[in-house]
């Protein structure tokens, strides 16, 4: 009995571990954009019912957050924020990422420049990203 239990707590922790490490088809692509300063289109949560267009990002890091959950931080040059198209600093959460494609395109003077900063993961004082994936 108590083989049974150890072993049904080990699968449960094992499966809540890789779930965290493999949430995405999106990490492979987006890693790859972060290591080599790569630029993707990416469609994102309801960007399609409002019309907009594929945003533009420059992709600085992938890291997971304390919830366990994929984050992405990089700057957007294109794309609808809040119903307008303005360049900025943001965090993407993987699970409202619909798709992703690697696109040519080099990194504004503004956005190599938050990038050389690294992010330290965190928002003012709410500090959420548990590691560091890529970037």
């Amino acid at each position: 009995m108590k083989i049974t239990v150890i072993m049904y707590a080990s699968i449960v922790l094992l499966a809540g571990n890789i779930s965290a490490q493999a949430q995405s088809p999106h990490e492979a692509p987006l890693c790859e954009a972060a290591k080599t300063n790569r630029q993707i289109e990416l469609v994102y949560d309801k960007d399609v019912s409002k019309g907009c267009e594929p945003r533009i990002v420059d992709v600085h890091q992938i890291a997971i957050g304390n919830n366990g959950k994929l984050y992405m931080h990089g700057w957007q040059s294109r794309g609808c924020t809040k119903g307008r198209d303005f360049e900025a600093e943001r965090i993407f959460r993987f699970d409202k990422i619909k798709s992703v494609k690697l696109i040519e395109g080099s990194f504004g003077e503004k956005s190599q420049s938050v990038k050389a900063e690294s992010w330290d993961g965190c928002i003012g004082s709410n500090c959420f990203i548990e590691q560091n994936i890529c970037e």
